[in-house]
């Protein structure tokens, strides 16, 4: 049987931007993954032909939708350091892990539903697009805050491949019981955080 989806709510559109009124309408929706054009286009009052003028396809929408998120999570590990600017010890090369790691649970725990999408099927394009790109993206800045810890001293060898999907992984594997409500991985952002960056910081062999 068919999953019933929650109806989008509506939104009354007024004439001018279609394409940006679509979107903010979808990124309203309690499921990204599971939108329907058809839905998007009856509370906007506008044909679904209207739709496709703009967007190729429900695929097409949800890649733009997770475009959207991973710059949102970038702008998030943009506040938690610069990325032009080396750590200038081992305390702040550390202090950036852990803020990094705090913004991805929190932006997990606020956009549960883009968090999905932007980790999902239905965004793998858009995560190669982003990591094709010569310009700094979300994906910069784990490596980043890994090099800097090497670079401070706290852990002898340079970061690994396995060293940069160990620690992601970690988080990673958080947010997602976080975002399932798996009561072993509640608990404030920070504290969690704190956890798991001691954890990553004996795994990766720190000093």
């Amino acid at each position: 049987m068919k999953k019933r989806t929650k109806p989008i709510p509506n939104v009354r559109y007024h004439h001018g931007d279609l394409r940006r009124a679509l979107l903010e309408a979808a990124l309203k929706a309690p499921d990204l993954e599971q939108i329907s054009l058809r839905e998007l286009a009856s509370g906007l009052g506008v044909s679904v032909a209207a739709v496709y003028r703009h967007f190729d396809g429900r695929e097409a929408l949800l890649g733009e939708l997770a475009a959207i998120g991973i710059a949102q999570l970038q702008q998030r590990f943009a506040d938690a350091f610069d990325l032009h600017a080396p750590a200038a010890d081992a305390v702040e090369a550390i202090a950036r892990l852990h803020r990094l790691a705090v913004a991805y649970l929190r932006f997990a725990d606020e956009q549960p539903a883009m968090w999905r999408l932007m980790f999902g099927v239905h965004a793998v394009q858009t995560r190669a697009n982003a990591l094709q790109t010569n310009k700094p993206t979300s994906y910069s800045y784990l490596p980043a805050a890994l090099q800097g810890l090497y670079i401070t001293g706290v852990v002898a060898a340079p970061p690994a491949p396995g060293d940069l999907l160990f620690t992601w992984s970690t988080v990673h594997g958080a947010a997602a019981l976080r975002v399932g409500n798996v009561a072993a991985a509640q608990g404030e952002a920070k504290r969690v955080g704190a956890e798991m960056v001691q954890r990553i910081l004996r795994g990766i062999g720190a000093r």
